[in-house]
Order: structure tokens, then C-alpha cells, then sequence
């Protein structure tokens, strides 16, 4: 009975981890811009995988930058949305797909205090797309 009961757990949480990259570009694009939006950390660290890391930048709103593993993301993103206050994001436009391998989105971010450009920079891994960075840029 317990052997059932370990599997039973394990299969429910199988489909957790293997979604732990976007399936696809829209769903990138539909959590980035629900993360980003709202300040949703959850929407926005789906697509970094175990073992990937993603490039954080945001100059002028945090001193902190670097490369950062699912976990320390989360964190430096919760800190991030709770000093701004997020209200909304745009995409403005978006080059490459499935055929480059890559995706740039540029968007604007709406935070307490005016708007900012944000560049986001998506890679394919397999069949999935790995978040490889988010960076914000000048206050408009």
C-alpha cells in the first residue's frame, strides 16, 4: 500500500518538473507578460529550468545583477516587484523564432512611477524555450 501511495505522489509531481521550461512561444510570451504585468515571479521563473540560469539586469531599481538559478531568480524577482509595484507590460516587438533558435522581446514595463523598456531574450532548448535573460532599460 505505501509503494502505491509514493507512486501515486510521484506521478503527480512529474508534470511539475517537466514543465519547468515554456512548452511554446506563446505560453513564453503569455507568462512573461502576466510576471511582468503583475508581478507574478512564479509566470516568469517557469521558464527557467533546473540547472539554467537567466541573465537579471534592472539598473536604477536594483543594485544587484548577475546570472541567477531558478531559486535565487525567484527571490531577486520578489524583491524587485515589491520595491516597484508593476502595473502592466507591452510587447512593443519581437524578432527571431523557432528557425533562429532565439527570440529578443522588447516591451514596456509599467511600475509605481512611470514606464521603463524591457528587453527579454528567449532561447530554444529541445523543444522547449528557456528564459536566457530580462533587462531593464532607460525610465521613458
Amino acid at each position: 500500500m505505501r509503494l502505491w501511495k509514493q507512486l501515486a505522489i510521484a506521478i503527480v509531481f512529474v508534470p511539475v518538473l517537466a514543465s519547468a521550461q515554456y512548452k511554446d512561444l506563446d505560453s513564453a510570451n503569455s507568462n512573461i507578460s502576466r510576471g511582468l504585468s503583475s508581478g507574478d515571479t512564479q509566470a516568469i521563473i517557469a521558464g527557467v529550468g533546473d540547472g539554467d540560469q537567466v541573465m537579471l539586469q534592472f539598473p536604477g531599481l536594483v543594485d544587484q545583477s548577475g546570472f541567477f538559478g531558478r531559486d535565487q531568480a525567484a527571490y531577486f524577482l520578489e524583491g524587485l516587484f515589491n520595491k516597484v509595484k508593476p502595473s502592466g507590460f507591452e510587447v512593443e516587438t519581437a524578432r527571431g523564432g523557432s528557425a533562429s533558435g532565439h527570440v529578443d522581446i522588447v516591451g514596456t514595463w509599467t511600475i509605481q512611477g512611470g514606464t521603463r523598456d524591457v528587453y527579454i531574450t528567449l532561447q530554444k532548448k529541445g523543444e522547449r524555450w528557456v528564459l536566457a535573460s530580462v533587462k531593464s532599460g532607460s525610465k521613458k
